[in-house]
Protein backbone atom coordinates (compact mmCIF):
# COMPACT_ATOMS: atom_id res chain seq x y z
CA UNK A 1 0.00 0.00 0.00
CA UNK A 2 2.80 2.40 0.82
CA UNK A 3 4.45 1.68 -2.47
CA UNK A 4 1.29 2.59 -4.35
CA UNK A 5 1.02 5.95 -2.49
CA UNK A 6 4.56 6.88 -3.29
CA UNK A 7 4.00 6.18 -6.96
CA UNK A 8 0.84 8.25 -6.99
CA UNK A 9 2.53 11.25 -5.34
CA UNK A 10 5.61 11.21 -7.56
CA UNK A 11 3.98 13.02 -10.53
CA UNK A 12 2.66 15.69 -8.21
CA UNK A 13 6.10 16.34 -6.77
CA UNK A 14 7.60 16.48 -10.21
CA UNK A 15 5.00 18.97 -11.33
CA UNK A 16 5.57 21.22 -8.32
CA UNK A 17 9.30 21.18 -8.92
CA UNK A 18 8.87 22.25 -12.53
CA UNK A 19 6.50 25.13 -11.61
CA UNK A 20 8.97 26.48 -9.06
CA UNK A 21 11.67 26.74 -11.78
CA UNK A 22 9.39 28.91 -14.08
CA UNK A 23 8.74 31.61 -11.38
CA UNK A 24 12.39 32.57 -11.16
CA UNK A 25 12.96 36.28 -12.45
CA UNK A 26 14.11 36.80 -16.06
CA UNK A 27 17.05 39.10 -17.15
CA UNK A 28 15.65 42.02 -19.35
CA UNK A 29 17.84 43.01 -22.40
CA UNK A 30 19.43 46.56 -22.54
CA UNK A 31 17.58 49.15 -24.75
CA UNK A 32 18.91 49.52 -28.28
CA UNK A 33 18.29 51.72 -31.34
CA UNK A 34 17.82 50.02 -34.70
CA UNK A 35 16.51 52.54 -37.26
CA UNK A 36 14.87 55.93 -37.97
CA UNK A 37 12.32 56.34 -40.77
CA UNK A 38 12.29 58.54 -42.79
CA UNK A 39 15.96 59.44 -42.81
CA UNK A 40 15.39 62.92 -44.32
CA UNK A 41 12.78 65.63 -44.08
CA UNK A 42 12.20 69.07 -42.61
CA UNK A 43 11.02 70.72 -39.42
CA UNK A 44 7.72 69.13 -38.38
CA UNK A 45 8.38 65.77 -40.05
CA UNK A 46 7.06 62.79 -38.03
CA UNK A 47 9.65 60.00 -37.67
CA UNK A 48 9.49 56.41 -36.31
CA UNK A 49 12.44 55.25 -34.23
CA UNK A 50 12.65 51.42 -34.01
CA UNK A 51 14.54 49.41 -31.40
CA UNK A 52 13.72 47.64 -28.14
CA UNK A 53 13.83 48.17 -24.43
CA UNK A 54 12.11 51.61 -24.58
CA UNK A 55 10.43 52.72 -21.36
CA UNK A 56 8.97 56.00 -20.18
CA UNK A 57 9.97 58.63 -19.23
CA UNK A 58 11.79 59.03 -22.53
CA UNK A 59 13.26 61.97 -24.51
CA UNK A 60 14.39 62.30 -28.11
CA UNK A 61 17.12 64.90 -28.81
CA UNK A 62 18.16 66.38 -32.16
CA UNK A 63 21.63 67.91 -31.82
CA UNK A 64 20.71 68.72 -28.22
CA UNK A 65 17.28 70.14 -29.09
CA UNK A 66 14.32 68.15 -27.75
CA UNK A 67 11.81 66.68 -30.20
CA UNK A 68 8.12 66.28 -29.43
CA UNK A 69 7.39 62.59 -28.53
CA UNK A 70 3.91 61.52 -29.66
CA UNK A 71 3.91 57.86 -28.49
CA UNK A 72 6.20 55.21 -26.99
CA UNK A 73 6.11 51.37 -26.97
CA UNK A 74 8.71 48.77 -26.06
CA UNK A 75 10.11 48.74 -29.59
CA UNK A 76 8.86 51.94 -31.27
CA UNK A 77 8.90 55.74 -30.72
CA UNK A 78 6.88 58.30 -32.73
CA UNK A 79 8.39 61.84 -32.62
CA UNK A 80 8.07 65.24 -34.41
CA UNK A 81 11.35 66.75 -35.60
CA UNK A 82 12.03 70.25 -34.16
CA UNK A 83 13.14 73.36 -36.10
CA UNK A 84 16.71 73.09 -37.32
CA UNK A 85 18.99 74.42 -40.03
CA UNK A 86 19.48 72.36 -43.17
CA UNK A 87 22.01 69.51 -42.97
CA UNK A 88 22.85 66.24 -41.23
CA UNK A 89 22.06 66.00 -37.51
CA UNK A 90 22.51 63.37 -34.74
CA UNK A 91 19.45 61.88 -33.08
CA UNK A 92 19.66 60.36 -29.59
CA UNK A 93 17.17 58.73 -27.21
CA UNK A 94 17.36 58.81 -23.43
CA UNK A 95 15.35 56.03 -21.72
CA UNK A 96 15.72 54.29 -18.37
CA UNK A 97 18.64 56.52 -17.48
CA UNK A 98 20.59 55.45 -20.58
CA UNK A 99 21.30 57.69 -23.61
CA UNK A 100 21.36 55.83 -26.92
CA UNK A 101 23.04 57.28 -30.02
CA UNK A 102 23.87 56.25 -33.55
CA UNK A 103 20.94 57.53 -35.59
CA UNK A 104 21.04 60.52 -37.99
CA UNK A 105 18.54 62.63 -39.87
CA UNK A 106 19.07 65.04 -42.79
CA UNK A 107 17.16 68.35 -42.81
CA UNK A 108 16.27 69.37 -46.38
CA UNK A 109 14.16 72.01 -48.14
CA UNK A 110 10.46 71.38 -47.86
CA UNK A 111 8.95 70.47 -51.21
CA UNK A 112 5.86 72.62 -51.63
CA UNK A 113 2.65 70.90 -52.26
CA UNK A 114 1.07 71.71 -55.59
CA UNK A 115 -1.68 74.25 -55.11
CA UNK A 116 -2.83 77.82 -55.81
CA UNK A 117 0.23 79.91 -56.73
CA UNK A 118 1.41 83.03 -58.64
CA UNK A 119 4.73 82.81 -60.43
CA UNK A 120 5.07 85.83 -62.74
CA UNK A 121 3.39 88.64 -64.72
CA UNK A 122 3.43 89.62 -68.37
CA UNK A 123 4.29 92.48 -68.62
CA UNK A 124 5.83 93.17 -65.21
CA UNK A 125 4.78 96.84 -65.16
CA UNK A 126 1.98 99.03 -66.42
CA UNK A 127 -0.61 101.71 -65.67
CA UNK A 128 -4.35 101.84 -65.07
CA UNK A 129 -6.31 100.13 -67.89
CA UNK A 130 -3.48 97.88 -69.08
CA UNK A 131 -4.28 94.16 -69.51
CA UNK A 132 -1.86 92.00 -67.50
CA UNK A 133 -1.37 88.21 -67.61
CA UNK A 134 -0.89 86.57 -64.20
CA UNK A 135 0.89 83.19 -64.50
CA UNK A 136 0.57 80.52 -61.84
CA UNK A 137 -1.33 77.32 -60.97
CA UNK A 138 -4.73 76.11 -59.76
CA UNK A 139 -6.68 79.14 -60.96
CA UNK A 140 -10.37 78.57 -61.66
CA UNK A 141 -11.35 78.25 -65.31
CA UNK A 142 -14.48 80.18 -64.37
CA UNK A 143 -13.23 83.79 -64.39
CA UNK A 144 -15.95 84.86 -61.94
CA UNK A 145 -14.53 82.52 -59.29
CA UNK A 146 -11.12 84.26 -59.31
CA UNK A 147 -10.87 87.37 -57.13
CA UNK A 148 -7.83 89.51 -57.99
CA UNK A 149 -6.72 92.60 -56.02
CA UNK A 150 -3.65 94.85 -56.04
CA UNK A 151 -2.97 97.45 -53.33
CA UNK A 152 -6.51 96.84 -52.10
CA UNK A 153 -8.09 97.65 -55.51
CA UNK A 154 -10.02 94.95 -57.41
CA UNK A 155 -8.86 94.06 -60.93
CA UNK A 156 -11.41 92.90 -63.52
CA UNK A 157 -10.70 89.33 -64.71
CA UNK A 158 -11.26 89.12 -68.48
CA UNK A 159 -10.08 85.55 -69.18
CA UNK A 160 -9.09 82.58 -67.02
CA UNK A 161 -7.63 79.09 -67.23
CA UNK A 162 -5.78 76.94 -64.71
CA UNK A 163 -2.39 78.62 -65.31
CA UNK A 164 -3.21 82.15 -66.51
CA UNK A 165 -5.49 85.03 -65.58
CA UNK A 166 -5.87 88.07 -67.83
CA UNK A 167 -6.85 91.11 -65.74
CA UNK A 168 -7.38 94.86 -66.27
CA UNK A 169 -5.24 97.03 -63.96
CA UNK A 170 -7.26 99.20 -61.54
CA UNK A 171 -6.16 102.78 -60.66
CA UNK A 172 -3.18 102.98 -58.28
CA UNK A 173 -0.36 105.44 -57.54
CA UNK A 174 3.03 104.77 -59.07
CA UNK A 175 4.88 102.16 -57.00
CA UNK A 176 5.39 98.43 -56.43
CA UNK A 177 2.52 96.24 -55.18
CA UNK A 178 1.87 92.45 -55.18
CA UNK A 179 -1.18 90.84 -56.83
CA UNK A 180 -3.40 88.83 -54.46
CA UNK A 181 -5.56 86.02 -55.91
CA UNK A 182 -8.34 84.21 -54.04
CA UNK A 183 -9.91 81.00 -55.42
CA UNK A 184 -12.33 78.78 -53.48
CA UNK A 185 -11.44 80.21 -50.09
CA UNK A 186 -7.67 79.94 -50.67
CA UNK A 187 -5.58 83.11 -51.05
CA UNK A 188 -2.08 83.51 -52.46
CA UNK A 189 0.15 86.62 -52.74
CA UNK A 190 2.47 86.98 -55.72
CA UNK A 191 5.62 88.97 -56.39
CA UNK A 192 5.56 92.77 -56.74
CA UNK A 193 4.14 94.44 -59.82
CA UNK A 194 5.29 97.94 -60.83
CA UNK A 195 2.83 100.73 -61.48
CA UNK A 196 4.41 103.26 -63.82
CA UNK A 197 3.78 107.01 -63.73
CA UNK A 198 0.61 107.90 -65.58
CA UNK A 199 1.10 109.94 -68.75
CA UNK A 200 -0.24 113.23 -67.37
CA UNK A 201 1.23 116.73 -67.22
CA UNK A 202 4.22 116.47 -64.90
CA UNK A 203 7.48 118.36 -64.33
CA UNK A 204 10.16 115.92 -63.17
CA UNK A 205 13.17 118.21 -62.97
CA UNK A 206 14.61 121.66 -63.65
CA UNK A 207 18.14 121.63 -65.05
CA UNK A 208 20.05 123.48 -63.74
CA UNK A 209 17.93 124.24 -60.69
CA UNK A 210 19.93 127.28 -59.55
CA UNK A 211 20.92 130.45 -61.36
CA UNK A 212 19.85 134.00 -62.12
CA UNK A 213 17.43 135.85 -64.39
CA UNK A 214 18.28 135.38 -68.06
CA UNK A 215 19.61 131.85 -67.66
CA UNK A 216 18.21 129.19 -70.00
CA UNK A 217 17.09 126.02 -68.23
CA UNK A 218 15.41 122.77 -69.30
CA UNK A 219 12.20 121.45 -67.77
CA UNK A 220 11.96 117.66 -68.07
CA UNK A 221 8.57 115.98 -67.75
CA UNK A 222 5.70 114.68 -69.85
CA UNK A 223 2.57 115.82 -71.64
CA UNK A 224 3.95 119.26 -72.46
CA UNK A 225 2.50 121.07 -75.46
CA UNK A 226 4.30 120.41 -78.73
CA UNK A 227 4.81 124.13 -79.51
CA UNK A 228 6.09 126.93 -77.22
CA UNK A 229 2.73 128.73 -77.46
CA UNK A 230 0.94 125.69 -75.98
CA UNK A 231 2.81 126.05 -72.66
CA UNK A 232 2.68 128.74 -70.02
CA UNK A 233 5.51 128.71 -67.45
CA UNK A 234 5.65 130.97 -64.40
CA UNK A 235 8.08 131.33 -61.49
CA UNK A 236 6.87 133.21 -58.42
CA UNK A 237 4.02 134.55 -60.57
CA UNK A 238 6.36 135.95 -63.23
CA UNK A 239 5.99 134.43 -66.70
CA UNK A 240 9.03 132.87 -68.34
CA UNK A 241 9.73 132.83 -72.07
CA UNK A 242 9.36 129.35 -73.59
CA UNK A 243 11.99 128.90 -76.31
CA UNK A 244 11.39 125.31 -77.46
CA UNK A 245 8.83 122.63 -76.65
CA UNK A 246 8.34 118.90 -77.03
CA UNK A 247 6.26 116.22 -75.32
CA UNK A 248 8.97 115.66 -72.66
CA UNK A 249 11.02 118.87 -72.46
CA UNK A 250 10.72 122.66 -72.42
CA UNK A 251 13.55 125.17 -72.64
CA UNK A 252 12.76 128.47 -70.91
CA UNK A 253 14.43 131.78 -70.05
CA UNK A 254 14.40 132.45 -66.29
CA UNK A 255 12.46 135.66 -65.55
CA UNK A 256 13.46 138.35 -63.05
CA UNK A 257 12.73 137.55 -59.39
CA UNK A 258 14.21 138.33 -55.96
CA UNK A 259 16.75 135.88 -54.57
CA UNK A 260 15.06 132.83 -53.13
CA UNK A 261 13.57 129.49 -54.07
CA UNK A 262 10.32 129.32 -56.05
CA UNK A 263 8.46 126.40 -57.67
CA UNK A 264 8.18 126.26 -61.47
CA UNK A 265 4.51 126.17 -62.53
CA UNK A 266 3.47 124.85 -65.97
CA UNK A 267 0.04 125.20 -67.56
CA UNK A 268 -1.01 123.27 -70.68
CA UNK A 269 -4.63 123.76 -71.71
CA UNK A 270 -6.74 123.61 -68.55
CA UNK A 271 -4.18 121.56 -66.61
CA UNK A 272 -1.73 123.31 -64.24
CA UNK A 273 0.99 121.53 -62.26
CA UNK A 274 3.70 122.67 -59.86
CA UNK A 275 7.16 121.29 -60.45
CA UNK A 276 10.47 121.43 -58.53
CA UNK A 277 11.81 124.76 -57.32
CA UNK A 278 14.35 127.01 -58.99
CA UNK A 279 16.80 128.75 -56.65
CA UNK A 280 17.69 132.34 -57.55
CA UNK A 281 21.25 132.93 -56.35
CA UNK A 282 23.57 135.89 -56.43
CA UNK A 283 24.72 136.68 -59.92
CA UNK A 284 28.28 135.80 -60.76
CA UNK A 285 30.29 139.00 -60.51
CA UNK A 286 33.72 140.25 -61.43
CA UNK A 287 35.50 142.17 -58.66
CA UNK A 288 38.03 144.68 -59.96
CA UNK A 289 40.34 146.32 -57.42
CA UNK A 290 41.58 149.89 -58.06
CA UNK A 291 43.56 152.35 -55.94
CA UNK A 292 41.45 155.51 -55.58
CA UNK A 293 43.70 157.72 -53.51
CA UNK A 294 46.76 157.86 -51.31
CA UNK A 295 50.44 157.06 -51.45
CA UNK A 296 52.98 155.91 -48.91
CA UNK A 297 54.11 158.84 -46.77
CA UNK A 298 54.09 157.82 -43.15
CA UNK A 299 57.67 156.59 -43.03
CA UNK A 300 59.04 159.75 -44.63
CA UNK A 301 56.74 162.19 -42.86
CA UNK A 302 54.83 160.97 -39.82
CA UNK A 303 52.41 163.91 -39.85
CA UNK A 304 51.64 163.78 -43.55
CA UNK A 305 48.16 165.00 -44.41
CA UNK A 306 47.86 166.15 -48.01
CA UNK A 307 44.67 166.95 -49.93
CA UNK A 308 44.30 166.87 -53.67
CA UNK A 309 43.98 164.51 -56.62
CA UNK A 310 44.28 160.75 -56.48
CA UNK A 311 48.04 160.62 -56.93
CA UNK A 312 48.69 163.61 -54.66
CA UNK A 313 46.58 163.00 -51.57
CA UNK A 314 48.17 161.38 -48.56
CA UNK A 315 46.73 159.65 -45.50
CA UNK A 316 48.10 158.28 -42.26
CA UNK A 317 46.44 154.98 -41.39
CA UNK A 318 42.94 155.52 -42.80
CA UNK A 319 40.30 153.40 -41.04
CA UNK A 320 36.53 153.90 -41.22
CA UNK A 321 34.52 155.37 -44.09
CA UNK A 322 30.95 156.67 -44.41
CA UNK A 323 29.05 157.38 -47.64
CA UNK A 324 27.36 160.80 -47.57
CA UNK A 325 24.14 161.71 -49.41
CA UNK A 326 25.93 164.54 -51.26
CA UNK A 327 28.13 162.10 -53.21
CA UNK A 328 31.20 162.33 -50.99
CA UNK A 329 33.01 159.73 -48.93
CA UNK A 330 33.99 160.61 -45.35
CA UNK A 331 37.29 158.94 -44.41
CA UNK A 332 38.47 158.60 -40.81
CA UNK A 333 42.19 159.38 -41.05
CA UNK A 334 43.16 157.51 -37.90
CA UNK A 335 46.82 158.57 -37.72
CA UNK A 336 46.05 162.25 -38.38
CA UNK A 337 42.95 162.39 -36.12
CA UNK A 338 41.08 163.95 -39.02
CA UNK A 339 38.00 163.45 -41.16
CA UNK A 340 38.89 163.59 -44.84
CA UNK A 341 36.37 163.95 -47.65
CA UNK A 342 36.65 162.41 -51.13
CA UNK A 343 34.53 163.44 -54.10
CA UNK A 344 33.53 160.02 -55.48
CA UNK A 345 33.10 161.43 -58.99
CA UNK A 346 36.63 162.90 -59.23
CA UNK A 347 38.45 161.10 -56.38
CA UNK A 348 39.59 164.53 -55.20
CA UNK A 349 40.37 164.62 -51.44
CA UNK A 350 39.90 167.56 -49.05
CA UNK A 351 40.22 167.98 -45.28
CA UNK A 352 37.21 169.58 -43.61
CA UNK A 353 37.43 168.23 -40.06
CA UNK A 354 38.86 171.22 -38.20
CA UNK A 355 36.14 171.10 -35.55
CA UNK A 356 36.60 167.40 -34.79
CA UNK A 357 40.39 167.20 -34.97
CA UNK A 358 41.05 168.12 -31.33
CA UNK A 359 38.45 165.65 -30.06
CA UNK A 360 39.61 162.55 -31.93
CA UNK A 361 42.32 160.08 -31.06
CA UNK A 362 42.53 157.12 -33.45
CA UNK A 363 39.05 157.24 -34.98
CA UNK A 364 38.08 153.69 -35.99
CA UNK A 365 34.65 152.95 -37.53
CA UNK A 366 31.33 154.76 -37.40
CA UNK A 367 27.99 155.52 -39.06
CA UNK A 368 25.86 158.32 -40.41
CA UNK A 369 22.73 159.21 -38.43
CA UNK A 370 20.87 162.19 -39.88
CA UNK A 371 23.41 164.93 -40.58
CA UNK A 372 25.83 163.57 -37.97
CA UNK A 373 28.78 161.26 -38.53
CA UNK A 374 29.29 159.21 -35.35
CA UNK A 375 32.84 157.93 -34.77
CA UNK A 376 34.38 155.53 -32.27
CA UNK A 377 37.45 157.36 -31.01
CA UNK A 378 39.41 154.33 -29.87
CA UNK A 379 42.50 156.11 -28.56
CA UNK A 380 40.70 158.20 -25.92
CA UNK A 381 37.70 155.90 -25.29
CA UNK A 382 34.96 158.26 -26.40
CA UNK A 383 32.24 158.75 -28.97
CA UNK A 384 32.53 161.85 -31.17
CA UNK A 385 30.02 163.10 -33.70
CA UNK A 386 30.53 165.53 -36.56
CA UNK A 387 27.91 167.45 -38.58
CA UNK A 388 29.09 167.27 -42.17
CA UNK A 389 26.82 170.16 -43.17
CA UNK A 390 27.75 172.69 -40.47
CA UNK A 391 31.30 171.55 -39.60
CA UNK A 392 30.25 171.25 -35.94
CA UNK A 393 31.65 168.54 -33.65
CA UNK A 394 30.63 167.21 -30.23
CA UNK A 395 31.87 164.68 -27.71
CA UNK A 396 28.90 162.37 -27.17
CA UNK A 397 30.26 160.38 -24.25
CA UNK A 398 33.55 160.07 -22.38
CA UNK A 399 32.62 157.42 -19.82
CA UNK A 400 34.11 154.47 -21.74
CA UNK A 401 37.50 154.16 -20.06
CA UNK A 402 39.42 150.99 -20.96
CA UNK A 403 36.84 149.70 -23.41
CA UNK A 404 38.42 150.46 -26.81
CA UNK A 405 35.27 151.50 -28.72
CA UNK A 406 35.73 150.41 -32.35
CA UNK A 407 32.38 150.79 -34.08
CA UNK A 408 29.04 152.60 -33.90
CA UNK A 409 25.83 151.90 -35.81
CA UNK A 410 22.10 152.60 -35.65
CA UNK A 411 19.04 150.40 -36.16
CA UNK A 412 15.90 151.34 -38.09
CA UNK A 413 14.33 152.80 -34.95
CA UNK A 414 17.20 155.20 -34.27
CA UNK A 415 18.73 153.23 -31.39
CA UNK A 416 22.51 153.49 -31.21
CA UNK A 417 24.96 150.61 -30.68
CA UNK A 418 28.58 150.86 -29.57
CA UNK A 419 31.01 147.98 -30.05
CA UNK A 420 33.91 147.66 -27.61
CA UNK A 421 36.67 145.15 -28.16
CA UNK A 422 38.45 145.25 -24.79
CA UNK A 423 37.17 145.04 -21.23
CA UNK A 424 33.62 143.74 -21.32
CA UNK A 425 33.90 142.62 -24.98
CA UNK A 426 30.37 143.83 -25.54
CA UNK A 427 27.97 145.80 -27.65
CA UNK A 428 26.11 148.51 -25.73
CA UNK A 429 22.72 149.88 -26.72
CA UNK A 430 21.69 153.54 -26.51
CA UNK A 431 17.89 153.73 -26.61
CA UNK A 432 16.79 156.53 -28.93
CA UNK A 433 20.44 157.50 -29.44
CA UNK A 434 20.93 158.48 -25.77
CA UNK A 435 24.58 157.51 -25.37
CA UNK A 436 24.68 158.86 -21.81
CA UNK A 437 22.48 155.99 -20.64
CA UNK A 438 23.72 152.90 -22.45
CA UNK A 439 22.86 149.32 -21.44
CA UNK A 440 24.58 146.06 -22.32
CA UNK A 441 23.00 144.59 -25.47
CA UNK A 442 25.16 141.44 -25.79
CA UNK A 443 28.62 140.18 -24.79
CA UNK A 444 31.19 137.94 -26.48
CA UNK A 445 33.83 135.44 -25.39
CA UNK A 446 36.21 136.88 -28.02
CA UNK A 447 36.56 140.58 -28.68
CA UNK A 448 34.13 141.95 -31.30
CA UNK A 449 35.74 143.97 -34.10
CA UNK A 450 33.10 145.35 -36.50
CA UNK A 451 29.34 145.32 -36.96
CA UNK A 452 26.53 146.25 -39.34
CA UNK A 453 22.79 145.59 -39.51
CA UNK A 454 21.50 143.17 -42.15
CA UNK A 455 18.21 143.79 -44.02
CA UNK A 456 16.43 141.24 -41.80
CA UNK A 457 17.17 143.33 -38.67
CA UNK A 458 19.88 141.08 -37.26
CA UNK A 459 23.21 142.63 -36.32
CA UNK A 460 26.23 141.03 -38.05
CA UNK A 461 29.46 141.04 -36.01
CA UNK A 462 33.03 139.91 -36.68
CA UNK A 463 35.18 138.75 -33.76
CA UNK A 464 38.77 138.05 -32.81
CA UNK A 465 37.63 134.44 -32.44
CA UNK A 466 37.73 134.03 -36.24
CA UNK A 467 33.95 133.98 -36.58
CA UNK A 468 31.07 135.94 -38.07
CA UNK A 469 28.22 136.05 -35.56
CA UNK A 470 24.62 137.17 -35.92
CA UNK A 471 22.81 138.92 -33.07
CA UNK A 472 19.01 138.97 -33.00
CA UNK A 473 17.10 142.08 -31.79
CA UNK A 474 16.74 140.27 -28.45
CA UNK A 475 20.53 140.06 -28.05
CA UNK A 476 20.57 136.30 -28.70
CA UNK A 477 23.60 135.22 -30.74
CA UNK A 478 24.03 132.63 -33.49
CA UNK A 479 27.14 131.68 -35.47
CA UNK A 480 26.91 132.48 -39.17
CA UNK A 481 30.32 131.27 -40.33
CA UNK A 482 33.67 130.14 -39.02
CA UNK A 483 35.09 127.84 -36.35
CA UNK A 484 36.06 129.58 -33.12
CA UNK A 485 39.81 130.20 -32.85
CA UNK A 486 40.52 128.00 -35.91
CA UNK A 487 42.64 130.66 -37.60
CA UNK A 488 43.07 129.75 -41.26
CA UNK A 489 42.03 130.77 -44.75
CA UNK A 490 39.58 128.04 -45.74
CA UNK A 491 36.11 128.46 -47.35
CA UNK A 492 35.01 125.12 -45.95
CA UNK A 493 32.37 122.94 -47.59
CA UNK A 494 30.03 124.87 -49.93
CA UNK A 495 26.67 125.25 -48.21
CA UNK A 496 28.19 124.55 -44.79
CA UNK A 497 29.48 127.93 -43.56
CA UNK A 498 30.23 126.58 -40.09
CA UNK A 499 33.09 124.57 -41.65
CA UNK A 500 34.80 127.72 -43.02
CA UNK A 501 37.83 129.28 -41.33
CA UNK A 502 38.81 132.95 -41.07
CA UNK A 503 41.63 135.02 -39.67
CA UNK A 504 41.46 136.80 -36.32
CA UNK A 505 41.87 140.36 -37.68
CA UNK A 506 38.44 140.87 -39.24
CA UNK A 507 38.43 144.65 -38.83
CA UNK A 508 35.80 145.40 -41.44
CA UNK A 509 32.54 143.94 -42.70
CA UNK A 510 29.58 145.17 -44.72
CA UNK A 511 26.22 143.75 -45.75
CA UNK A 512 24.46 144.31 -49.09
CA UNK A 513 20.73 144.62 -49.71
CA UNK A 514 20.39 140.84 -50.14
CA UNK A 515 22.04 140.11 -46.79
CA UNK A 516 25.33 138.85 -48.28
CA UNK A 517 28.30 139.68 -46.05
CA UNK A 518 31.66 141.03 -47.27
CA UNK A 519 34.56 140.65 -44.83
CA UNK A 520 38.01 142.27 -44.84
CA UNK A 521 40.32 139.54 -43.54
CA UNK A 522 43.53 141.37 -42.65
CA UNK A 523 45.11 138.18 -41.29
CA UNK A 524 45.29 136.68 -44.79
CA UNK A 525 45.10 139.88 -46.92
CA UNK A 526 41.90 138.89 -48.72
CA UNK A 527 38.29 140.02 -49.12
CA UNK A 528 35.75 137.28 -48.46
CA UNK A 529 32.08 136.95 -49.32
CA UNK A 530 29.40 135.00 -47.46
CA UNK A 531 26.59 134.42 -49.98
CA UNK A 532 23.18 133.42 -48.65
CA UNK A 533 21.84 130.03 -49.71
CA UNK A 534 18.32 128.72 -50.10
CA UNK A 535 17.98 128.60 -46.30
CA UNK A 536 19.68 131.93 -45.71
CA UNK A 537 22.88 131.86 -43.65
CA UNK A 538 22.28 128.20 -42.69
CA UNK A 539 23.51 126.96 -46.09
CA UNK A 540 25.51 130.02 -47.14
CA UNK A 541 28.65 129.73 -49.27
CA UNK A 542 31.97 131.31 -48.24
CA UNK A 543 34.35 132.44 -50.99
CA UNK A 544 37.27 134.79 -51.63
CA UNK A 545 36.45 137.54 -54.13
CA UNK A 546 39.71 139.51 -54.15
CA UNK A 547 43.31 139.02 -53.09
CA UNK A 548 45.47 135.96 -52.62
CA UNK A 549 45.87 134.23 -49.29
CA UNK A 550 48.83 135.53 -47.30
CA UNK A 551 50.32 137.44 -50.25
CA UNK A 552 50.89 140.96 -48.97
CA UNK A 553 51.29 143.66 -51.64
CA UNK A 554 49.63 146.77 -53.11
CA UNK A 555 48.58 145.52 -56.54
CA UNK A 556 45.44 146.43 -58.46
CA UNK A 557 43.73 143.79 -60.57
CA UNK A 558 40.72 141.53 -61.01
CA UNK A 559 39.80 139.10 -58.24
CA UNK A 560 42.71 136.85 -57.30
CA UNK A 561 45.13 139.01 -59.32
CA UNK A 562 44.78 141.86 -56.83
CA UNK A 563 46.90 142.11 -53.69
CA UNK A 564 46.25 143.85 -50.37
CA UNK A 565 48.62 145.15 -47.74
CA UNK A 566 46.40 145.74 -44.71
CA UNK A 567 42.67 145.74 -45.48
CA UNK A 568 40.79 147.27 -42.55
CA UNK A 569 37.46 148.91 -43.28
CA UNK A 570 35.13 147.69 -46.05
CA UNK A 571 31.84 149.40 -46.99
CA UNK A 572 29.23 148.76 -49.67
CA UNK A 573 28.21 151.83 -51.69
CA UNK A 574 24.48 152.66 -51.71
CA UNK A 575 24.39 151.63 -55.39
CA UNK A 576 25.45 148.09 -54.49
CA UNK A 577 28.02 148.20 -57.30
CA UNK A 578 31.12 149.33 -55.43
CA UNK A 579 33.01 148.49 -52.25
CA UNK A 580 35.45 150.80 -50.48
CA UNK A 581 38.43 149.22 -48.68
CA UNK A 582 40.86 151.21 -46.56
CA UNK A 583 44.47 150.02 -46.26
CA UNK A 584 45.66 151.46 -42.96
CA UNK A 585 49.33 150.51 -43.31
CA UNK A 586 49.47 151.19 -47.05
CA UNK A 587 47.93 154.65 -46.53
CA UNK A 588 45.52 154.15 -49.43
CA UNK A 589 41.83 154.01 -50.28
CA UNK A 590 40.94 151.09 -52.58
CA UNK A 591 37.82 150.60 -54.68
CA UNK A 592 36.34 147.22 -55.68
CA UNK A 593 34.07 147.60 -58.70
CA UNK A 594 31.35 144.92 -58.90
CA UNK A 595 30.49 144.07 -62.53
Amino acid sequence: MKRVLILLLAPVFFAVSCNNNQLEPETKPLPKLLSLIPKAGYSGTEVIISGYGFTEPLTVSVDGKEATVKSVSDDRISAIMPDHALGEVNVSVTTGGVTLEGLSFRYAEKVPEEGLSITSYQPASGIEGDVISIMGAMFSTDKAKNTVTINGKTAVVEKANETRLMVVLPDNPAGDYPFVVTVGGKTVTGPSFTYNVKPELTVFSVTPNTGTAGDVVILNGMCFGETPEDNKVTINGTEATVLTASYSALSIVIPENPRGSYPVVVTVGEKTVEGPSFLYVAKSHTYTVKTMSGSAGRAADVTTIVDGASTVAKFRQPRGVVFLPDGRLAIFDNGNNAIRFMNLATWEVENSSVAAKSMLNAAWRGSLNGDWIYMASKGNNRIVRYNYKTDAAEIVTTNMSGTSPMDICFDADGNGYVLVRDGSKAIFKAEGGDFANMTTFTTFTKGPLAMQFAPDGNLIVSTQGCQIIGVKPTGEQFVIAGIEDAKADDPGTPGEPLTAKFGSNLFGLTVNSDGDIFVADDSFKVIKLITLGEKGYEDAVVSTIAGASGQKAKTDGVGAEARFDSPGEIRMAPSGKMLIVTEYNAFTIREIVID
